[in-house]
């Protein structure tokens, strides 16, 4: 091979891994390989342009013609050699600017630990209580407390009512939660932050806001929208050194959203500004069904909020997980979120290594990781039912969500029934066995045993609707039981909310091999009168509704609208790159509900009952 052939050659090779290593997936094999490329680059370079040219006789009567050299642009393109001085250096500082820039997206929570960032946000939210998680660190303290200040968002500016304090330290990064009490059910609150002494603090520069949930017990139905999605990485795809902490999905989903009402008591600053079918188990979709504008009260992440294994493993070393989470909570991106919704948090495998399985023997890196994301995540989840763990449940008025913890327990869900009209299961990987490639043991694909039980379990109850993400595509999905009279379970899978996403590979069978049978009955009206006919026929177990892979930001809206008690609707929305790719309407199955005695209280009764020295919590 021709001397002259070696600098294109790894020119070309290493600008194409830095492309996909920038553009497509970060994999960490660019890690070593991206370097290697360049050194064997700069080596073939210089080499090449050392060589003695060969001797030229002078006397000789004819001369070979001298090469041409190609064309500047080819020349920068390819990575061509040429005797030209100026392709030679563009191309040693195209090559090495890609290094730098891929150095940069690696190394970047080491170089940049957002020691500084200061964050409030809301994350579980009660009928009579909130979570609220705080992170304000101070130079020269080891620790200090600051207190909630809170007040009910009414027509006129009320007092600002004490709440509890928070001790923050730095040997917990700075970061704590409390529970905030005896708050009114289906209420709008806003809060503020004071030292102990009692100035206010400059963070949050406007109060930030929340609003309770209803109580359940009115029975009177429900309609409210939540979103839903997993794994994000900052500055991903790439845009250079200035976005290191911009994070594309958030910035799309903030822009999504119908904006909330004006708080009436507050002045927000001006970045804020930035067919009955009772009888029946059958589920009918439609599709292209319009969801209403109508801001979300939570968000649902499942999984992979860091990505503690890519495309760097720092090692089991506390600060390495605790500077990723700081890195997102940083981002201007995800700021536009947190202050606004409630966040609700699932882990997956990245928040601890790639494809982890503790098996509930919690090997390493298992505590650091657990230990960063109850900082940063878990702290103001719904409590779990056993301490220490981070599976939960919760309820929005008539509406249940299961979450389950996939990677220290792979174990069945709380039992769900018929005490609420749409259930909601919480999987942060696929329920599913239709994806191949890893999720054949990354899923509950690898736990058939389990998953056969739970389904049993989720087919004999209606309304039944498993969420997950982890596999970077959209896909919904339908499960059939075995017997005739089994209601029918769906999965709603999306991600990422900004990761890459493989193109041209498609890992997802669109039907089970795994089939069910079923008996159809068509009635033909003839001379002789109506002739009924009985058709068997085979159902696939699973069955592909819509499947979506394209696309680096995936997140699904999905409304739920309960206040019709014989017509329950699940309206969703999913949207792909900031647009909306895919809807569905699913009429649900009535549930009857023992009959309750509390009614709603009104504004002027609650301040009255408050005066007397009733609180919100005795009527729970």
């Amino acid at each position: 091979m021709s001397l002259a052939l070696l600098p294109p050659i790894f020119s070309t090779l290493f600008r194409l891994f830095a492309y996909v290593f920038l553009q497509i997936i970060p994999t960490r094999l660019a890690i070593p390989v991206l370097p290697l490329l360049h050194l064997g680059y700069l080596s073939a370079l210089y080499l090449s342009l050392s060589t003695a040219p060969e001797p030229h006789d002078p006397d000789a009567k004819t001369s070979q013609p001298k090469d041409k050299d190609p064309s500047p642009l080819a020349a920068v393109l390819l990575g061509l050699k040429t005797r030209d001085r100026l392709p030679n250096v563009l191309n040693v500082l195209i090559n090495t600017g890609l290094l730098l820039a891929s150095l940069d997206l690696a190394l970047n929570p080491l170089l940049f630990p957002e020691q500084d960032v200061t964050f409030t946000r809301v994350g579980a939210v009660y009928p009579d209580a909130a979570k609220i998680m705080l992170r304000y660190p101070l130079v020269n303290e080891t620790e200090h407390e600051v207190q909630i200040l809170y007040r009910e968002v009414t027509q006129s500016v009320a007092s600002w009512q004490d709440g509890p304090f928070i001790t923050l330290s730095k040997d917990n990064d700075w970061v704590n939660a409390t529970r905030l009490g005896n708050l009114w059910p289906d209420t709008k609150y806003e809060y503020i932050f004071s030292s102990a002494d009692g100035i206010l603090l400059p963070y949050p520069r406007a109060p930030i806001h929340f609003q309770t949930f209803p109580d359940p017990r009115l029975n009177s139905g429900s309609h409210f929208k939540f979103i839903v999605s997993s794994c994000i990485t900052p500055n991903f795809p790439y845009k250079g050194p200035l976005a290191r902490n911009n994070i594309q999905g958030f910035e799309l989903l903030s822009q999504s959203l119908t904006p909330p009402p004006a708080p009436i008591a507050s002045v927000l600053a001006a970045e804020t500004n930035e067919t009955d079918s009772a009888a029946s188990n059958e589920t009918e979709i439609v599709t292209s069904a319009p969801v209403t504008s109508i801001f979300p009260k939570f968000m649902l992440f499942l999984g992979d909020f860091i990505y503690a294994d890519v495309p760097v493993y720092f090692g089991d070393d506390e600060d390495a997980y605790l500077r990723l989470y700081r890195r997102t909570y940083a981002s201007a991106s995800y700021r536009k979120i947190y202050e606004h919704l409630p966040m609700l948090h699932a882990y997956d495998d990245h928040e601890i290594i790639n494809n982890y399985g503790g098996s509930g023997l919690d090997p390493s890196p298992y505590p650091t990781a657990a230990n960063a994301f109850k900082l940063y995540n878990g702290a103001v989840n719904y409590d779990s039912p056993a301490l220490g763990d981070h599976y939960f449940n919760f309820t929005y008025g008539d509406v249940a969500f299961f979450v389950m913890d996939t990677r220290r327990y792979r174990s069945d869900p709380e039992t769900v029934n018929n005490t609420a009209t749409f259930k909601f299961i919480v999987s942060s990987v696929p329920f599913t066995s239709l994806w191949g490639h890893d999720a054949v043991k990354d899923s509950w694909g690898g736990y058939q045993v389990e998953k056969t039980q739970i389904l049993q379990d989720l087919h004999s109850v209606p309304n039944v609707f498993i969420l997950s993400g982890d596999r970077h595509e959209f896909a919904a999905i339908e499960f059939t039981g075995e017997s005739e009279g089994s209601y029918p379970v769906q999965e709603i899978s999306t991600s990422p909310l900004n990761m890459f996403y493989i193109p041209f590979v498609r890992t997802l069978k669109l039907q089970s091999e795994e089939v069910v049978q079923r008996t159809r009955t068509e009635v033909t009206l003839t001379e002789d009168g109506p002739q009924v006919e009985t058709f068997d026929e085979e159902i696939p177990r699973e069955k592909v509704l819509e499947y979506i892979a394209r696309g680096t930001v995936k997140w699904s809206s999905i409304e739920v609208d309960t206040t019709n008690k014989t017509r329950p609707l699940l309206r969703l929305e999913t949207w792909i790159d900031g647009k909306v790719a895919y809807q569905a309407e699913t009429i649900g199955s009535p549930v009857k509900f023992a009959s309750k005695a509390l009614t709603y209280v009104p504004s002027s009764i609650k301040q009255l009952l408050e005066k007397i020295g009733f609180q919100s919590k005795q009527w729970f």
